[in-house]
């Protein structure tokens, strides 16, 4: 750790391959600081020795460097652990992974087959996914994707390839999964044409529900506008006599006939006005 020279960490990693292989990790932990991980996962690719640093590859995954992932999950693939294979890719990303699960679909495994089919899905390549799923008979990951999805087409075929393969529970089981994508008149086509009404009806009474549902929210919503629109408007407050403007010509109030020259009671005439002027 006290060298300034990295080359001489590289020069150290090769004496330890030749000559004490097995204290090779304890060698990397002290190094790994230092360490450039994906021209070390290199130096090991080119020996074939790998497998040998597992260890450090597990130590130093938490940078998620694409060299170390890489290499850790193709060790996991030849060690056939699924399990560990996915607990890699969920918690690390940074690798390709349509390269991945092109290689993963062609596993003589299912378990492999079913990472690829996930792995195609986590990049919305859902079509694909969901070919694989059916093609390894994997039929809740391929109602599951196709949910996912949000493709109304992709789902109603997966419905009619429930049906060519005779899967009739599957088929019941895909209405829900896909309930918000599927269109009620193909459902209803789908199971008239294959005599499996009894299958589809559970669907067709929670379409029937969540329909009323719907136009009963929108009758009390166009009763209640009616009501404020019958809502009278306010009349003006008049106090004593009514208004002439809102009485209307009948209501004018009759005039009283004083005689010309008479002044009315309560009306003082100023000095001066009229013809004594």
């Amino acid at each position: 750790m006290q060298v300034a020279n990295v080359e001489l960490y590289y020069k150290a990693l090769q004496f330890y391959l030749d000559y004490k292989p097995l204290l090779i990790n304890d060698l990397l932990l002290v190094l790994s600081p230092r360490l450039d991980h994906t021209r070390t996962v290199n130096f090991f690719s080119k020996v074939n020795q790998l497998l040998l640093v597992k260890p450090y590859l597990r130590s130093v995954q938490n940078h998620n460097n694409k060299g170390v992932n890489e290499a850790l999950n193709n060790l996991l693939t030849e060690e056939e652990d699924f399990q560990g294979l996915r607990a890699s890719i969920d918690a690390y990303d940074n690798f390709d992974n349509i390269t991945l699960a092109q290689r993963l679909e062609k596993h003589e495994l299912i378990e492999f087959r079913r990472i690829a089919a996930y792995l195609y899905k986590g990049n919305n390549r859902w079509k694909q996914s969901v070919e694989l799923c059916k093609k390894d008979r994997l039929y809740k990951d391929a109602m599951q994707y196709a949910a996912e999805s949000k493709d109304a087409e992709l789902a109603e075929k997966l419905l009619q390839w429930f049906l060519e393969e005779g899967k009739q529970e599957c088929f019941a089981a895909c209405l829900f999964t896909c309930y918000d994508l599927l269109h009620p008149d193909v459902v209803l086509e789908l199971a008239w044409r294959h005599n499996i009404m009894d299958f589809a009806m559970p669907y067709f009474i929670q379409v029937m529900r969540e329909y009323l549902t719907k136009v009963d929210k929108l009758d009390a919503s166009e009763s209640l506008r009616k009501e404020e629109e019958q809502v009278t408007e306010p009349t003006p407050i008049v106090f004593g006599q009514q208004l002439m403007l809102t009485a209307g010509p009948s209501a004018v109030p009759p005039q009283a006939n004083f005689p010309y020259g008479y002044t009315a009671p309560g009306f003082t005439q100023p000095p001066g006005y009229g013809f004594n002027m």
